[in-house]
């Protein structure tokens, strides 16, 4: 084997070409085909001995070699790794901290599965490793979790594209396949006397937050643990609040006991209006869902409904969401008409608000109670 500018060629069993070796300018050696006969013959219009063949193809590998290094310099070659945590440093100045903390996730699951690839150039990832990506997240979750890990992997690589950094972004239009058989879930809703042991037993940041949720109408945990002192409109009486899922702005009036705790909890803690009310929660990762779902196992509220496969947790029948159908119920069966609890709610779909209408069987005893005797 010769060498020529770093160059070198050998055979290949598989290939009826000479085959140019070097390193790239990203350091990691290459092997690209020459398209030069290993034993010689015609090449681009002229005929060549087998020892001619193997000097041409060290000339023709040069210039690959040099062809590579330019288009490598031509192009961002930013690391996958490199460009999400820059991602994330930029994006945290503008988002709720529970958005942070599931692209961080999203982040951190994606460069593990990368390996090596993590630490090479943005660039290189393809349409095909998204597929596959989401192919092996599938395998071990639920649609709607595979679904919201991509989404934000996805506005990272659309800020990529915005900043031409990248052509086009893999993560485009990528359909997750739906839950099927037992994977399908819905959460149930808490009893009052259940609600009443969680704000009474809890650690504080959880009573306060699901307190928060439950006088806000079932308002969901990034919503919750996002709140600041100054979305409380102290003479108008009501809590502003802009929705991460949907974004919706929802102005939700205070009842009077929940108005008298939420005012000495703010004049107790400084009247300072940019101030969190859960900043321990709200600092967490996105695992703080499964440690309120922890502590509802530990205290006995809902019960264990088996494991699917692959990784997925266990399914529990009650989650911090299940507040959401807890208020849902009660407005419906307290008579409140069914605009005005979506309204409330925050439902833009009556399809969607009856889905989280769930009545226990004392609710359904009372409303049984209506039918006339006969």
């Amino acid at each position: 084997m010769k060498t020529l500018s770093s160059v070198s060629v050998n055979e290949d069993a598989k290939s009826p070409y000479w085959m140019a070796t070097f390193r790239g300018a990203d350091g990691k050696m290459k092997r690209r085909s020459t398209k030069v006969p290993v034993e010689g013959g015609m090449f681009m219009g002229e005929r060549l001995t087998r020892a001619q063949a193997k000097k041409r193809a060290l000339i023709v590998g040069a210039q690959i070699a040099q062809e590579a290094a330019q288009e490598y310099v031509a192009h961002d070659n930013t690391p996958v790794r490199a460009f999400l945590d820059g991602y994330i440093a930029r994006a945290g100045r503008r988002l709720r901290l529970q958005s942070v903390a599931n692209i961080r996730s999203a982040r951190d699951r994606f460069c593990e599965w990368l390996g090596r690839r993590a630490d090479e150039p943005l660039r290189l990832i393809s349409r095909k490793d998204a597929k596959e990506y989401m192919e092996f997240r599938r395998e071990q979750i639920r649609c709607s979790s595979v679904t919201r890990e991509l989404g934000c992997l996805k506005t990272a690589f659309e800020d990529a594209v915005d900043s031409e950094m990248i052509d086009r972004n893999p993560w485009r239009n990528l359909r997750v396949p739906q839950d099927v058989g037992a994977e399908k879930h819905r959460r149930e809703a808490f009893t009052l006397e259940e609600l009443r042991y969680i704000i009474d037993k809890f650690p504080p940041e959880w009573s306060s937050a699901v307190r928060c949720s439950y006088e806000t109408f079932g308002q969901r945990l990034g919503d919750v643990l996002g709140l600041r002192w100054g979305q409380f409109d102290w003479e108008r009486r009501v809590v502003r609040f802009t929705t991460g899922k949907t974004g919706r702005e929802l102005e939700q009036p205070m009842r009077d006991g929940f108005y008298a705790w939420a005012r000495a909890r703010y004049e107790a803690a400084g009247c300072d209006d940019g101030a969190l009310l859960h900043p321990r929660l709200a600092g967490c990762s996105s695992s703080v869902s499964y440690e309120f779902t922890q502590l509802l196992r530990a205290h006995g509220i809902g019960v264990q409904q088996g494991r699917l496969e692959g990784k997925r947790q266990s399914l529990h029948s009650k989650s911090f969401h299940s507040i959401r159908a807890t208020a849902a119920t009660f407005l419906q069966s307290a008579g409140v008409a069914q605009g005005m609890a979506m309204k409330l709610v925050g439902h833009d779909s009556e399809s969607i608000h009856e889905v989280y209408v769930k009545p226990d069987v004392e609710l359904l005893r009372q409303a049984a109670e209506v039918l006339p005797e006969v």
